[in-house]
């Protein structure tokens, strides 16, 4: 059986009940609160608090014991999961129909098979809602399978409940009551809901694993391993690995593994093949991705351990597909904890004696409770030395997803992942430059410069840089706007009311795309849906967030007008809105998924495809927020072009990320014509007043001049995100793992540079 399914994913409408209510107001961000009635599950409540998943009553009460309300407990689920709602239905009940209040809820449930109703007709949205409907809705909505290694006294072969509460119980999320009982009939109290549904979402809330598996049961987690077939852009199979579903769903793999695929599929322990979405995340030092399905996978996810849940001796098993035999286990020990480390990069392994060959790669070592310690990477046929990545490094990879709605996470193109080469590397002596080709005449490599550093508390997934002032604008991983002084290290937190993705400054303000769903192709514009934020930098906070009929996903502003490209729809629209009415004023195509950059002058805009190969830029004149005059660039495949490219300040030059330099004139004749080439970099800044410019890439900063002459180098710490100039000093953004689990630190670096006379 093939298995593909796309679910248009739009955030649902606010719920009215308090228990329920997702915070969409600046004053109902997502902040942990202290409920002064919980006593039990304190922990859960206050972390679902915190995502805003979950709030209490106004007068700070929690009212745990209240029993959960069957609509309350649809809407709740629906959320979890960021399903976009029904807009029309043939569902009917005595008691809920169209029109109603929560009927689209329901309405959305009962379609997906998460819910039905009664015999004589009925929903009964407002009745309580039993421990064992709670745990069918669990079971259905997030695809919960498997049987516990024990049955509850009341809960026998036979009971209809029988399936749901074992997938439940089997999957860590319950463990009944100490006398053995679940006590299916009973109400479910809104403590133990919020309990089970913060173990779903977080197996740090799972109950641990106190007593080891016999081998027998260990072995029966293979069910949870996939094979992984990866297809070329002509549909050839070029290569197999194993792959293991966690946390969210996802599916947890070698980067080796999927390298130079265009899709990817998964076969399961049943047989069912399914088509991936594509891949969420990766981490190429330590040669991790993760997968996404596009629907939830009827399969256990395994619970992700540590390192430090083994030691030598300890037996472990690893499964995996060798050679396409699909889930072969090996049983093994632990024969060491190995710390390797370069120049710039350290990770755990865990050395063991199970006996792996290709194909296992991606697939999990398991310790005897059960939990996954490794991820089967790389072995040596001489002496049977066999490696896997200590998990702590794929928990970190992980972390910025937990708590996203399933569906609302997002998937790399195919573009954005780089393919490595297979052969082997050579490993540079001490004082070379990694990664770079050797030229004869070339200068000694870089010093390693001194840097004044901050350290951020949060990490930053996007940035901007204030034109004249020291402050750094970012969206942190928890998806809020951060504003960084880096002169006096004083940090602001601003919450938004939906997802936020981009920003750009411009009139002392931060333009902001919110997203209301997954960027689609399927998603077509007379659907689309988002919001822009618009902050105040002059007093860090939140102007105005206004609705716009497109789904954002890159954005640029003149003086008077806001521009907005569609990340859905294939061939879409590029939005003009003013930016003190908020209302739209024009429209042309685009293709999806466009990266846009404004002209200094605000008369031209230059967007870049990140879907299509090869790549194409192409401009749009603009006058009064219309789009006036649109036209490609002159070429098609000629030059190599990354998906992004930053205008110089003087307006004269697009350079593209890969290293390609064009020229940007309002003239059709020369606009978007070859100019140079310079080294790739992912960030560049200008200082008009020394006439050079700054490149990064990596660990290393490059100064060019006017002619596009590197004419000098330097060796950071740290890869560099982004960079600026300001008053000849160099301002960078970077990311380090200076600890032994793995962790990523951002930094603001800042270092003074003698700029030579005559640059």
């Amino acid at each position: 059986m093939r298995t593909r399914r796309f679910i248009s994913l739009v955030l649902a409408a606010v719920l009215l009940f308090p228990f329920f209510v997702f915070p969409v107001a600046e004053t109902a961000a997502a902040e942990s609160v202290s409920f002064r009635d919980v006593k039990q599950y304190e922990k859960e409540i206050t972390y679902l608090s915190r995502l805003g998943v979950i709030r209490g009553y106004p007068d700070g009460t929690f009212r745990p014991n209240d029993s959960v309300k069957r609509i309350q407990a649809v809407q709740l689920i629906l959320r979890a999961l960021g399903i976009d709602l029904v807009e029309d239905s043939s569902v009917q009940f005595t008691d809920v129909k169209k029109g109603d209040y929560g009927y689209r809820e329901v309405a959305t449930a009962v379609e997906l098979g998460i819910v039905s109703g009664k015999e004589n007709g009925s929903f009964d949205p407002y009745g309580r809602l039993t421990r064992g409907q709670m745990a069918k809705i669990f079971a259905n909505a997030f695809r919960l399978v498997g049987k516990w290694n024990k049955d509850f006294t009341d809960v026998k072969p036979g009971n209809w409940a029988y399936e749901y509460v074992q997938a439940l119980a089997a999957n860590g999320i319950t463990t009944g009551y100490p006398d053995g009982s679940f006590r299916p009939n009973d109400s479910i109290q809104r403590m133990h809901f919020a309990a089970f549904l913060a173990r779903y979402i977080n197996d740090e809330f799972k109950p641990p694993v106190l007593t080891p598996f016999s081998r027998k049961e260990i072995i029966a987690k293979k069910e949870s391993v996939v094979m992984i077939d990866v297809y070329d852009e002509n549909e050839e199979l070029i290569s197999q690995g194993s792959g293991f579903v966690t946390t969210n769903g996802l599916i947890v793999t070698n980067y080796h593994v999927i390298n130079g695929g265009s899709y990817f599929e998964v076969e399961t322990h049943t047989g069912d093949i399914y088509e991936l979405e594509g891949v969420v995340d990766y981490d190429l030092d330590n040669d991790i991705a993760i997968l996404k399905p596009y629907d939830l996978l009827p399969i256990k996810q395994l619970r992700l351990g540590s390192k430090s849940m083994v030691e030598e001796g300890d037996d472990i098993v690893a499964i995996g597909s060798p050679l396409g035999f699909y889930n072969s286990v090996s049983i093994g020990i632990v024969s060491g904890i190995r710390h390797f480390e370069e120049e710039g990069w350290e990770a755990d392994y865990i050395q063991f004696t199970a006996p792996v060959t290709f194909g296992n790669s991606g697939g999990p070592l398991l310790n005897m409770y059960g939990y996954v310690v490794g991820l089967v990477s790389f072995g040596f046929e001489i002496g049977n030395l066999n490696f896997a990545l200590a998990v702590d490094h794929i928990k970190d990879v992980l972390q910025p997803y937990i708590g996203v709605p399933f569906y609302q996470l997002p998937v790399l193109s195919i573009e954005e992942l780089p393919v490595i080469d297979d052969g082997e590397e050579e490993i540079p002596e001490e004082g070379e430059i990694p990664n770079e080709e050797k030229d004869p005449g070339e200068q000694p490599p870089a010093p390693t410069v001194e840097t004044t550093k901050f350290v951020l508390e949060q990490n930053l997934v996007t940035s901007v840089f204030h034109p004249s002032l020291p402050i750094l604008y970012g969206l942190d991983v928890f998806g809020n706007v951060v504003e960084v002084n880096y002169e006096t290290r004083q940090v602001k937190t601003l919450p938004l009311p939906l997802p936020a993705e981009r920003l750009y400054f411009a009139n002392n303000e931060l333009y902001i795309t919110l997203l209301k769903g997954k960027h689609s192709s399927y998603w077509s514009e007379e659907d689309q849906q988002g919001a822009i934020a618009i902050i105040d930098a002059n007093t860090f906070t939140l102007k105005k967030v206004f609705d716009v009929a497109i789904d954002p996903y890159d954005i640029v502003a003149d003086d008077r007008y806001i521009y907005i490209s569609s990340g859905s729809g294939q061939w879409t629209l590029l939005k003009s809105y003013d930016r003190t009415t908020y209302q739209e004023v024009d429209s042309t195509s685009i293709r999806q998924a466009s990266f846009l950059e404004m002209s200094p002058d605000k008369t031209r805009i230059y967007a870049i495809g990140t879907d299509l190969s090869p790549r194409d830029m192409e401009v749009f004149f603009v006058s009064d927020g219309k789009f006036t005059v649109y036209y490609d660039s002159p070429y098609h495949g000629d030059y190599e072009l990354a998906k992004d490219m930053t205008i110089s300040s003087d307006g004269k030059y697009l350079f593209n990320h890969a290293g390609t330099v064009f020229y940007a004139t309002p003239l059709q004749s020369t606009n978007m014509t070859y100019a140079a080439t310079i080294q790739p970099f992912t960030a560049i800044a200008f200082d008009r007043t020394a006439n050079v410019f700054y490149t990064a890439k990596d660990h290393t900063v490059r100064m060019y001049n006017q002619t596009f002459e590197e004419v000098k180098e330097w060796i950071v710490s740290g890869t560099v995100q982004n960079i600026f100039v300001s008053n000849g000093k160099v301002v960078l953004l970077t990311t380090e793992t200076p600890y032994s689990n793995g962790l990523n630190v951002q930094s603001i670096q800042i270092f003074n540079q003698a700029v030579g006379s005559g640059l």
